[in-house]
């Protein structure tokens, strides 16, 4: 007499418990919201606007003015180059976002500020990719600096060596 029986067995019902813990700790966190996700988008997108600036100061080294400028006092948060032949303009007046720049709208409440400083902040790379010094801003990174990428929900960090390796900490 063979009886089929339907059902779990106590290994399948482990197994979906399990399953169900680890989607709730793992995938329902990111349909709270977006700040979180912000900052480590932003921080990508930065991140790959230094090393195109540093790459273009590598390529063309016929005294071409090669640096990222750092707004935060405006009503947009911003960032770019927005003249590639003169290092002395540190405004935005007249710019637009192109491949090294670009707008962050206030609803995303992030801010960038080079280390610890906020604005004016700029950073100048030199034929070598090396940061270097810019008399007509304040905040440079001389020698290497760290980059905040400040969210409301957390504060994230690049960091550019002396030697020109940008990475994210």
């Amino acid at each position: 007499m063979n009886k089929n029986q339907a059902g779990f067995t106590i290994i399948e019902l482990i197994t979906v418990i399990i399953l169900i813990g680890i989607l709730a700790v793992s995938v329902f966190p990111k349909f709270d919201g977006t700040a979180s996700y912000e900052a480590h988008s932003h921080r990508a997108q930065l991140i790959s606007a230094l090393r195109l600036t540093q790459q273009r100061a590598m390529q063309q080294t016929d005294g071409n003015c090669h640096q990222l400028i750092f707004d935060n006092d405006s009503n947009i948060t911003r960032y770019g180059i927005p003249n590639r032949l003169d290092c002395t303009i540190t405004s935005f007046a007249g710019w637009q976002p192109d491949a090294t720049g670009f707008e962050v709208e206030d609803r995303y409440q992030v801010n960038f500020g080079i280390n610890g400083k906020t604005n004016p902040s700029a950073i100048t790379f030199d034929s070598m990719g090396r940061p270097i010094g810019n008399a007509s801003v304040a905040n440079n990174c001389v020698g290497g600096c760290i980059i905040n990428v400040q969210s409301s929900v957390e504060t994230l960090q690049i960091q550019i060596e002396s030697e020109g390796y940008i990475h994210a900490i």
